[in-house]
């Protein structure tokens, strides 16, 4: 666990926050770990941005956290979600049996914290049976089983409150631009702190480049979204997964990067005539534990956004699911 505030030695300089914001950095990255949280203090007590894995050592985290900064967990008197994936909003599950905070989450996300087995339409889970590559019967699989598997379980919740996506979204003595950024979570926000130019980019933006899924908006959203952010005078980046980085330009750009990156290996894997979608996501993603989540599920997104632009034709099921270079 790693506390930030009073400063902490990074490979690109000393870090240090603001009077009253606190940073917690899970120090494993890699999907699906526990989210990175915010805690800000007011005279009330503490809000929390995000509460990680809904898991007991998750949630054991979380009150070391809020108490090394001399606070109890019934301290916490309002808690704000980015989004209702479970390594964002996991904990909620233990919090809620110890408290009854306000929970802010974008208009779109409460019905699916209310009822997290709505996340497998949003995660496009019959997406990859359609062409073969999951089980037999679309229904054996469920995102809240495979997050409960991988030790990030989610219960559902009710949220309070909606995010005001128009104006100031002040939380204690912060101000917050609220930027929505589609893609990963069709309500997922991005937080930016004009005064301080701090940037709490949730998924958007990390040390791992995030998945998209076409119900959650798509490849071409989160571009969009990225864009929003790089225009942001953000001089500092606090992200949901990964280190804080005082060039928050560089990490955006490094991301979009990588998803153009991800867009070319289609193409030159196309160049040399039509490949079945299956035989795709094998070529373009060679990690064969993503084969059936989240690999096809980004590869339509890039798919859908190649065929608008005109590069790219992708024919049915009568014709064996083959894409074609245009």
């Amino acid at each position: 666990m790693i506390c930030l505030r009073d400063g902490i030695e990074y490979e690109r300089g000393r870090i240090v926050l603001p009077e009253g914001m606190h940073f917690l950095q899970i120090e494993e990255a890699i999907w699906p770990a526990s989210a990175n949280i915010l805690l800000i203090r007011d005279e009330d007590g503490a809000i929390l941005v995000d509460v990680g894995c809904g898991q007991e050592q998750a949630y054991q985290k979380v009150k070391n956290f809020v108490a090394v900064q001399g606070l109890r967990i019934e301290d916490v008197h309002t808690v704000v979600l980015t989004h209702a994936h479970p390594d964002h909003v996991g904990a909620m599950r233990y919090l809620l049996q110890e408290i009854s905070p306000r929970i802010f989450l974008h208009p779109v996300e409460i019905p699916l914290a209310a009822e997290p087995s709505r996340l497998n339409r949003t995660f496009d889970v019959t997406l990859p049976s359609r062409y073969g590559l999951g089980p037999a019967a679309p229904q054996e699989m469920d995102i809240i089983e495979y997050f409960s598997n991988v030790s990030c379980a989610m219960a559902g919740f009710t949220a309070t409150d909606e995010i005001p996506t128009e104006g100031e979204f002040v939380l204690g003595d912060f101000s917050f631009q609220v930027i929505v950024i589609p893609g990963h979570a069709q309500g997922m926000v991005s937080l930016f702190d004009r005064d301080h130019g701090i940037l709490f980019s949730a998924d958007a933006v990390g040390d791992v480049v995030t998945w998209y899924s076409p119900s959650s908006g798509g490849v071409t959203e989160f571009l969009n979204g990225l864009d929003r952010l790089s225009q942001l005078p953000a001089r500092l980046l606090l992200p949901s997964h990964g280190r804080p980085s005082k060039e928050p330009h560089n990490e955006i750009e490094k991301t979009r990067a990588a998803i153009l990156r991800r867009e070319e290996r289609i193409l030159n894997e196309l160049v040399s005539g039509p490949v079945s979608f299956p035989d795709l996501v094998t070529r373009v993603f060679k990690n064969s534990l993503i084969t059936v989540f989240p690999a096809p599920q980004m590869l339509q997104c890039h798919l859908d956004k190649l065929e608008m632009e005109g590069k790219v034709i992708c024919r049915g099921e009568d014709e064996g699911w083959m894409v074609e270079l245009v």
